[in-house]
């Protein structure tokens, strides 16, 4: 009665309850968002040319939509001029640049704090009359101090040292060929040649000294940017220098391994996590490439003294390769334990495995390697460290539960552009701080392709601009492969879809061109188009518009493949793809869902091969075609064969499936076409009658049909049987009578059937006799190996 009692008062109060205010404001401005226009006098107003450098050290938030600009062409302005911008007002905001409906919290964020509104003509005004001002990733144009002659310094420039070794090798071989006394010989003596041998034998020794340092000068010169900088130190890792960086944790790691395997440690588990990675014996530093993931590990060994062995994906990398390679290597003490006195302090622990590249361990190659890998972490007496790209890759799931999880993540950009402004100072390149910006997000923050782009660009040309630095790191950003499922985002949303070109939208159709039409159909009708402004005729409209693209696109497609015309392909990319983003694309939500049509198709296929079985079994009892079963005798037969087994009365049960079995036989259908005939008439939206049946009932169904056999003038799919014989024949009945014309009689196949089953009883108690006798013969022979094979027998 208590229970029945709380029972309306909890339904009286979840009814009462209702959405919080802040809740629905935050919907009403997502909507507004989502559905705004953009600016209403596009390009109307002149763009002044500022400073340079006149927005450093100031920091920008943007909301709402501006008169003449675009927010976007607003955010690049702002960086142009060395300035920063944020999703976010805070206390480091220098300036909030508003425009039309803006976001309230933003405004009241502003006003708390006291940061300063700017409207477009005063952003403008802004950029006008600010001053420029000196960068301060900057370097001086010329070096506090003056490197000395005698020994160049490592900040002078190797093409100045090269020069200057250059000079003093000509300046010392000229002195030496005026000065010398060796030179002062007699012309016309008769052992002037032993005179010119010691003389170049002089000079020789004077200049190699310098003609080595220019070689070694020479190459340096000549070097990939990526190798003349990279970090020779763990403290010039870009990205990793806090104490709770992922190097600071790989070097702990690593120096306390061989400590930890003294302990007994308890193993790490959901609930107990191990934060230091004592109780395992590997490492998987995984991250985006170009992040440091190799330097990193290969700098920890040398800081602490480790020699490391490397296989990465040029290495085969099979079950077989790393039983014999690596399990050698690590049983073994490296070349520099056997040099120098202390041979007892170099011990054969002291190495370390890298395996890089592991996610890249497939095909016939690397078949087995990642077993093997996992192996070798069980049972290794020295660290192991793995590095990956792909940490949610299938394979790197098995191998992350015995490793130090180490995820690395991008640099920021204000970490590399210091790095890359230094290299830039040495190497006599110009390159503005926001054109610096450019390059390291053009490269996706990957410091080797930042270092690689540089050194391209600036190959003929050592001054870059910003609108140079944007335009090449715009042409050489990483192509990332979409899928589409984020293709048809950017197609359809109305914030990515306007910055995209019509090429840009036409390549996004051939991500793949056989799913992007469904996925364009299927989710064209969950956007509010940014056209239509919340009117709903005009949203009638633009979807109508939609919806006879797509239909063109699907004529241009049938053509397609049909006639094997795939050079159409581009204008159906326009039909299906190009011309819907057009009109549809505005504000749609955070689901993105899968073509429905793939899985309807599929069903429809299986419902045709069943209704092609059913009509091909009852052509002797009806003269009709596939739609006709369907639709005249499918619904009738459902009915009939189902209605007898509702009744739940057990009294009369035989007899209603016996008249169920009699229906099916006259109709020449099997157990099997039961179940196809109402798979077959079950439509969307209808009550399925075999819900209604009882399990029981189904039981009672199939036992009784199963001990009855029944005639079918059609030949029934049986699984195969091996068969011992030469012949082949199996042991099932022959469907045409025998050569003398007369069918064999009843008597005789039962008396064929007692006959083979007795048959088939004598040869099992055969074997079994046979089994007894071996198993006696067995039990006195002791423990060999043939009684070791029977038992794996």
């Amino acid at each position: 009665e208590s229970k029945k009692a709380r029972t309306p008062e909890k339904i009286k109060q979840e009814e009462t309850i209702a959405t919080p205010s802040s809740l629905e404001k935050k919907k009403s401005g997502y909507r507004s968002f989502m559905s705004r226009e953009g600016p209403k006098a596009l390009g109307s107003k002149e763009i002044p040319q500022g400073a340079e450098n006149c927005f450093e050290g100031l920091t920008f938030v943007v909301t709402g939509v501006l008169d003449s600009i675009e927010r976007d062409h607003a955010q690049d302005l702002i960086q142009r001029y060395g300035g920063k911008v944020t999703g976010s007002v805070s206390k480091k905001t220098s300036y909030l640049l508003v425009g039309r409906d803006a976001g309230a919290s933003k405004l009241s964020k502003a006003q708390t704090l006291g940061t300063k509104q700017l409207d477009e003509d005063a952003f403008l005004d802004l950029i006008r009359n600010t001053p420029g001002k000196k960068s301060k990733h900057e370097q001086p144009d010329t070096p506090s101090k003056q490197p000395k002659k005698a020994k160049p310094s490592k900040q002078q420039s190797p093409t100045a040292s090269s020069q200057d070794q250059a000079g003093n090798s000509q300046q010392t071989a000229s002195q030496s060929s005026t000065s010398s006394p060796l030179t002062q010989t007699p012309t016309g003596s008769p052992i002037s040649l032993v005179y010119s041998a010691c003389v170049l034998y002089t000079l020789l020794n004077k200049v190699a000294p310098n003609i080595y340092s220019l070689s070694k000068n020479l190459q340096y010169l000549y070097l990939m940017w990526v190798d003349k900088y990279k970090p020779s130190g763990i403290k010039q890792i870009i990205g990793q220098q806090g104490d709770k960086s992922n190097m600071r944790k790989l070097l702990n790691w690593v120096r306390n391994w061989h400590k930890n395997r003294t302990k007994t440690l308890p193993k790490s588990s959901f609930f107990n996590k191990d934060t230091d990675g004592a109780s395992l014996k590997a490492a998987l530093l995984s991250g985006p490439p170009g992040v440091g993931k190799t330097t990193t590990a290969t700098l920890v060994c040398q800081e602490l003294g480790y020699s490391y062995v490397e296989m990465n994906a040029s290495d085969a990398r099979s079950k077989k390769t790393l039983e014999q390679v690596v399990s050698e290597s690590l049983s073994n003490k490296s070349m520099d334990a056997f040099v120098g006195s202390n041979l007892a302090a170099k011990s054969g622990l002291k190495h370390v495995l890298l395996m890089d590249e592991v996610d890249g361990m497939a095909g016939s190659e690397d078949r087995g390697g990642m077993q093997e890998l996992i192996s070798l972490i069980k049972t290794s007496k020295i660290p192991i460290i793995c590095m990956c790209n792909d940490r949610n890759s299938q394979k790197i799931r098995s191998l992350a539960n015995y490793c130090f999880d180490l995820r690395f993540s991008r640099p920021r950009v204000e970490q590399i552009k210091g790095a890359m402004m230094s290299i830039a100072y040495k190497e006599g390149i110009k390159i503005p701080p926001p054109a610096m910006d450019q390059i390291i997000q053009g490269a996706n923050q990957d410091i080797r392709q930042v270092l690689h782009n540089m050194s391209m660009w600036t190959a003929t040309n050592k001054t870059l601009t910003y609108d140079q630095a944007k335009q090449e790191a715009s042409n050489a950003q990483k192509d990332i492969k979409l899928g589409p499922f984020d293709a048809i985002r950017k197609l359809l949303s109305g914030s990515d879809s306007s910055k995209l070109s019509l090429k840009d939208k036409s390549d996004l159709f051939f991500c793949d061109y056989s799913l992007m039409p469904l996925f364009v159909q299927e989710n064209y009708l969950m956007v509010s188009p940014s056209q239509a402004s919340g009117d709903l005729k005009k949203t009638l409209d633009l979807v109508s518009r939609t919806a006879d693209s797509i239909c063109d696109g699907d004529l241009v497609s049938r053509q397609i493949r049909s006639n094997s015309s795939w050079s159409l392909l581009p204008m159906q990319a326009m039909l299906s793809a190009v011309i819907p983003s057009y009109f549809i694309s505005g504000g749609m939500g955070q689901r993105i869902d899968f073509p429905q049509w793939l899985g309807k198709n599929s069903k429809q296929g299986r419902l045709d091969r069943i209704l092609q079985e059913l009509q091909a079994h009852m052509r002797i009892s009806t003269s009709a075609d596939k739609s006709s079963i369907n639709l005249e005798y499918i619904p009738h037969l459902r009915q009939a064969l189902t209605t007898p087994l509702t009744d739940q009365d057990p009294p009369d049960l035989k007899e209603r499936v016996a008249s169920v079995i009699s229906l099916l036989d006259a109709y020449n259908l099997t157990r099997e076409d039961w179940d196809s005939v109402m798979e077959a008439g079950l439509f969307d939206g209808h009550r399925d009658p075999m819900d209604s049946i009882p399990s029981k009932t189904k039981s009672a169904f199939t036992r009784t049909y199963n001990k009855e056999q029944h005639k079918t003038p059609y030949a029934q799919k049986a699984a195969p049987t091996k068969s011992r014989g030469k012949g082949g024949g199996g042991g099932g009945e022959s469907e045409f009578p025998d050569e003398d014309g007369a069918d064999p009689g009843p008597d005789e196949d039962e008396d064929d059937l007692e006959v083979s089953a007795m048959m088939v009883k004598n040869k099992k108690a055969t074997a079994a006799t046979g089994k007894g006798k071996t198993s006696k013969d067995d039990t006195g022979k002791g423990k060999g190996k043939g009684k070791g094979r029977g038992k794996k027998s």
